[in-house]
């Protein structure tokens, strides 16, 4: 049986990670949870970690998602006992029983079916839509999909190397899915697994001071912490500058996408200002090709990791 290493990145944990854990240890051979660099002291947390059987690391400070990542994986590849499969994790994220099953099950089928497995993604995240593609031999496809619960084949690491450590935060996902798209490996879908995962904080809708509500009920609309918009903008221009040309398509589809949300939360939730104090120095940024953490210079707020 196909063995699996989950790799957890942590930033200011929170008691709810200890479900989390839990629920992966059922389905996974080892857990390695990696603190990045946590300025609220995570030290209870992480030892009642350790105590239910996870492999605890940590940063010595905010180095992002990607390097977190990284480090955790480079931990489960050191083992004695190399496991065949990744699953990267965000700490807000709960597993569905059977969910590690139901990817590697699909991975086996498109394999069997001469599908090149670049990674494996749940057929539903709650609160999120799933992009799909087309239908391979048989396999559906899926378009680009979100890092955390997503299972990769460690030969993809070993062919392609780790995830992109200079984007610190956001677009993580974005560039590693291009970077397999280009060398012809597919995101699969899992359609039997799901995946609970929160992303974004809601907020009441105002127009001109009034809420706005459908339907008889208060309206809601998701946006990101205002520092985020700072990666956001930035990175998008990084990416496009990485991969533009070869896929325009996807470059204009993302560059629009953002820019309407920045459209929409900017008229309807609270922090406009901040928010869009934070996308221009990500524009102006990623213009001068800016990478890794935000500059001091640079930041209206600290640099921290959701």
């Amino acid at each position: 049986m196909p063995s699996t290493a989950a790799i957890v990145s942590l930033f200011n944990p929170s008691d709810g990670v200890l479900a989390n854990a839990a629920a992966l240890l059922k389905q996974v051979d080892t857990v390695v949870v990696v603190d990045d660099g946590s300025p609220h002291d995570p030290t209870s947390i992480l030892d009642e970690l350790a105590g239910m059987g996870c492999n605890v690391e940590r940063l010595a400070e905010n180095s992002g998602i990607a390097a977190a990542l990284n480090a955790g994986i480079s931990v489960a590849l050191s083992g004695a006992a190399k496991p065949d499969y990744i699953l990267t994790m965000d700490q807000d994220s709960l597993l569905d029983d059977g969910y590690v099953a139901a990817l590697k099950s699909a991975a086996t089928a498109a394999l069997a079916a001469n599908v090149r497995v670049g990674m494996v993604a749940p057929g539903s995240v709650r609160g999120l839509p799933v992009r799909r593609g087309p239908v391979m031999n048989g396999i559906q496809l899926g378009g680009e999909p979100i890092q955390s619960g997503l299972l990769i084949p460690v030969p993809v690491f070993e062919r392609l190397g780790m995830f992109q450590s200079s984007l610190f935060i956001d677009g993580v996902d974005s560039e590693f899915y291009l970077r397999c798209t280009a060398d012809g490996l597919r995101a699969v879908i899992a359609p039997d697994a799901a995946l609970d995962h929160t992303l974004g904080s809601p907020a009441r809708a105002r127009l001109f001071g009034r809420e706005l509500s459908f339907g008889g009920h208060p309206l809601n609309i998701r946006t990101a912490a205002d520092w985020r918009y700072y990666y956001l903008f930035r990175n998008r221009i990084l990416l496009a500058r990485q991969y533009g040309r070869r896929y325009s398509l996807w470059t204009l589809k993302g560059f629009l996408a953002d820019y309407r949300h920045l459209a929409i939360v900017t008229l309807l939730a609270p922090h406009r200002r901040a928010r869009l104090i934070n996308a221009l120095h990500g524009v102006l940024d990623g213009v001068r090709g800016v990478s890794g953490p935000r500059p001091i210079e640079s930041a209206t707020r600290p640099r921290i990791r959701k």
